[in-house]
């Protein structure tokens, strides 16, 4: 029997040469069987024109993980390092004398397989300072000097997909540097070699986009090297029969090799075919096509039904897939039983670990393991599944693989040295122009917008006007412009926008015009006086002009629409007595969460949270914002999207200090949790966001702290965020009355002055705010101006010694915003307790005292 706690360790036991030839009989049968399937079960891959082997050596004796040695603890040094071990998985499934690796040996066994060695071995490094190697005629600093360190450190991180978006959008339309994987750089080993004999027998699922599985099984495993002796699946159709066969059979065919991620190639009529990266089947490289995959039902309905249904196995994934795969690892419901083999070096054993001690950070090796698999571990904790998940780390994985499958691998072991001998596809040297654009664009990507402007600018300045280079450089620094948040600079970046548009060239000049529309609309948003009054209508407009979006329009410019949209939405929030939107406009908003790009998913989701937190009414549906604002914090996080992160992080903290507030006692663990947001949000504004991001993340702190003073790091935390307000100037009218709120309020933090002295102070600041500041029917100063008038009062009434006098005017403009719409239940919970309770000490004050941020 086995304790669901037993302390275990792994032991190696080799097999009898009675036990190997059983084995071998076993791994035989089952691939007779896999090929003898009903035609009706096995899916159309005409596409691939494949044909299975009908022949596979099978001779090397095989040694084997034993359950029952696993418990013996035969080795006790071991022993004492392994963590506690749930057996409830392998429980479920014992049956007499099963052994452990029993379910992993059948057809029935699912692999996810990752480690893109032929990716690798181009250099990802290489590639981005091949075009960022570069400095600006005035600076010798180069820009990979920059971007560098943003490979190991972040956020933001550099991921591959940015540098791919980044390369097909300035350089290389069709991604032809992919051809590179064609090579014979790249070369078949072990791992590829035992994938593939297991794609004869079970279904495996890979990321990689490389051939070197396909080709291992050409090459080694069957009689003709222009036959792959399994079957490829890679296509929209394929998962969509894939998915279909899951819902019509009781016991699905799945069998062969399954690339999520797409393909370089694939094989048609005994030959390889070159796929692009945007056709279907092509591989999944750019931030655009993973916009795409994120919403295929398909692709996770299927991992979906193979981890809640089968024995399945991980291997060499660094589960970095955020916006797919790793996303859909995350959400399954009940996984069967996951094994997830993680290579750790100069391991002596494998060492087994439970999915509860990883997210507990209970091996002292844990920073060696994989983020991925930490994160996903950690979220099965809180969903109560992580029992489910089995990690085995092991110096070799491959190895542990063979041995948990029961494979025999002596036939092909002196040829893995054969390879592809396809000519190699050098890639040429870049141009002075597109190493000025690629940097200005990586470094804009890490938000170092003043530094990317630079170089915008002179990619700019080295081309002739009226070229595709002049055009989309000069576009490209008025957005950096824009970013860098200063009055003038946006101005400027507004009429270099409308210049660059009349003297584009034909190919790109109705990109241009939308995207230079799109650049005044936000400008005048800012700098206008009804700035968003203005806006809101140039960006319907807009829309109008796009057509729906299932029009054909280039890519280009269905993102462009996709941004106004979501602007367009905002704005709205704002401003909500403006006209509504036209239906065409509604189509644009309405389809932001399926074609949208990943950046403006993450604004959708962000908007959807906000939207959520103003309506609820009980810790519940604060709960349901909070979750929403996560998913859109996980988006901006990973893009490396700084400024909408801050953003993003400002408000979740602002939402779980109002979850507390919603207790009869504060929660502190939510307030802590808030603390955590902002400080984040600090840290990431200063290094690599505006003046006004680090304005709003100090404002939400200072808000913080005011209410909750014990979770103060120092004395001298509060006053040296005051100063800040005191000493920096920002352009935002709504940032700049906050900080002046947050100063009014700050008078009941000085302990020297008498309560008729703090009453009298605060209530001559407040005044003064909103004697001099209009709302221009922004509901956020609506409120925002209301709170001071109602805080006016309230200091007012205390020093008299009583509670506050309703104002049901007043009132109604804090809580509904001077709309017909819902009430806010928060601030009318806040109100109520302003108008019933007398403070007794300043902490009571600043906690009845209104205050500036959201909802």
């Amino acid at each position: 029997m086995y304790t669901k706690d037993a302390r275990v360790t792994y032991a190696r036991l080799i097999s009898t040469q009675d036990d190997a030839q059983q084995q071998e009989r076993q791994i035989k049968k089952a691939y007779k069987e896999s090929i003898s399937k009903n035609s009706s079960d096995i899916i159309d891959i005409s596409i691939q024109q494949t044909t299975v082997s009908t022949k596979q050596k099978v001779k090397k004796n095989l040694r084997s993980l034993s359950e029952s040695n696993l418990v013996e603890q035969k080795y006790e040094s071991h022993f004492k390092s392994c963590p506690s071990l749930s057996f409830e998985w392998l429980i479920n499934m014992k049956k007499d004398d099963e052994n452990i690796s029993n379910p992993f040996c059948s057809n029935l066994l699912t692999i996810l397989s990752g480690s893109a060695s032929g990716l690798a071995s181009i250099g990802l490094q290489n590639l981005v300072k091949r075009y960022t190697n570069i400095s600006l005629p005035d600076d010798d600093k180069l820009a990979w000097q920059i971007i560098e360190p943003h490979f190991s450190q972040g956020p933001p991180r550099i991921r591959l997909e940015t540098v791919f978006d980044i390369i097909q959008q300035y350089i290389d339309p069709n991604l032809s540097l992919l051809d590179v994987l064609m090579t014979d750089t790249p070369t078949i080993d072990r791992s590829h070699y035992i994938l593939a004999m297991l794609a004869i027998k079970c279904t495996v699922i890979t990321t990689n986009y490389d051939h070197l599985i396909e080709d291992a099984g050409r090459f080694h495993l069957g009689n003709d090297s222009n036959i792959i002796p399994f079957n490829v699946f890679c296509t929209e159709e394929h998962f969509k029969k894939g998915y279909d066969l899951i819902n019509t059979s009781i016991s699905p065919n799945l069998i062969g090799l399954w690339k999520i991620h797409g393909t370089v190639a694939i094989w048609k009529n005994q030959q390889r075919v070159l796929v692009r990266a945007d056709e279907d089947g092509g591989p999944i490289a750019t931030l655009k096509r993973l916009s795409l995959t994120r919403e295929s039902i398909e692709r996770r309905r299927f991992l979906h039904y193979l981890l809640e249904t089968r024995p399945f196995i991980i291997i060499n994934y660094s589960a970095t897939d955020d916006f797919d795969v790793t996303r859909w690892l995350k959400t399954v419901k009940v996984p069967l039983n996951v094994l997830w083999i993680q290579h750790i070096d100069n391991l002596l054993e494998p060492i087994i670990w439970n999915g509860i001690d990883i997210a507990n950070g209970i091996p002292n090796n844990i920073t060696s393991f994989d983020r991925g698999l930490i994160a996903m571990a950690c979220t099965w904790h809180e969903r109560g599944i992580a029992d489910r998940l089995i990690v085995v780390t092991t110096s070799d994985s491959i190895g542990f693989l063979i041995e948990i499958t029961h494979l025999n691998t002596y036939t092909e072991k002196y040829h893995m040295d054969k390879t592809d001998s396809n000519e190699e596809y050098p890639l040429s040297l870049p141009t002075r122009w597109q190493c000025y654009i690629v940097s200005g664009a990586m470094l804009s990507h890490l938000s170092y917008f003043s530094e990317a402007k630079r170089y915008f600018d002179y990619a700019t300045h080295i081309s002739i006007e009226g070229t595709r280079e002049y055009c989309i450089a000069r576009l490209a620094a008025a957005e950096a412009s824009i970013e860098i948040g200063d009055r003038i600079g946006r101005i400027q970046a507004m009429n270099d926008a409308v210049d660059t548009a009349e003297t584009a060239p034909l190919s790109l000049s109705s990109w241009s015009k939308t995207k230079s529309k799109y650049i005044s609309a936000k400008v005048k948003r800012f700098v206008e006086k009804d700035g968003q009054a203005i806006a809101i209508e140039e960006l319907q407009e807009l829309l109008n002009q796009c057509g729906k979006p299932e029009d054909n329009r280039s890519g280009q410019e269905r993102n462009v629409a996709l941004e106004a949209a979501i602007l367009l939405a905002q704005l709205r929030r704002y401003l909500p007595s403006s006209p509504e939107p036209s239906d065409i406009a509604k189509l644009w908003i309405d389809s932001i969460p399926h074609i949208g790009l990943l950046h403006t998913k993450g604004m959708n989701l962000h908007e959807s949270a906000l939207n959520k937190y103003q309506l609820a009414t009980n810790i519940e549906e604060i709960d349901d914002a909070i979750n929403v604002m996560k998913e859109a914090i996980e988006i901006r996080e990973k893009l490396g999207h700084m400024r909408g992160l801050v953003a993003s992080l400002n408000v979740l903290g602002s939402m779980q200090m109002r979850r507390s507030d919603w207790n009869i006692s504060f929660d502190m663990t939510y307030i802590k949790y808030a603390v955590e947001q902002f400080r984040r949000s600090i840290e990431y504004s200063d290094k690599h966001a505006s003046i006004f991001d680090q304005f709003q993340a100090r404002i939400h702190l200072v808000v913080c702290l005011f209410r909750y003073p014990s979770i103060r790091n120092t004395i001298e935390e509060l006053q040296e965020l005051l100063n800040y307000f005191q000493t920096n100037i920002t352009d935002d009218l709504r940032t700049q009355i906050e900080s002046e709120f947050c100063l009014a309020m700050s008078i009941f933090t000085n302990t020297t002055l008498s309560l008729e002295e703090m009453c009298d102070n605060s209530e001559e600041l407040f005044n003064k705010l909103v004697d001099k500041y209009t709302s221009n029917n922004d509901v956020r100063l609506i409120r925002i101006l209301a709170a001071a008038r109602f805080n006016a009062e309230l200091c007012k009434d205390w020093k008299q010694g009583q509670v506050h006098t309703p104002n049901l005017e007043l009132t109604r403009d804090i809580i509904t915003r001077k709309t017909d719409k819902n009430i806010n239940a928060y601030w009318h919970m806040r109100i109520l307790h302003a108008e019933t309770q007398i403070p007794l000490n300043i902490y009571d004050r600043l906690q009845l005292l209104l205050d500036p941020i959201s909802p």
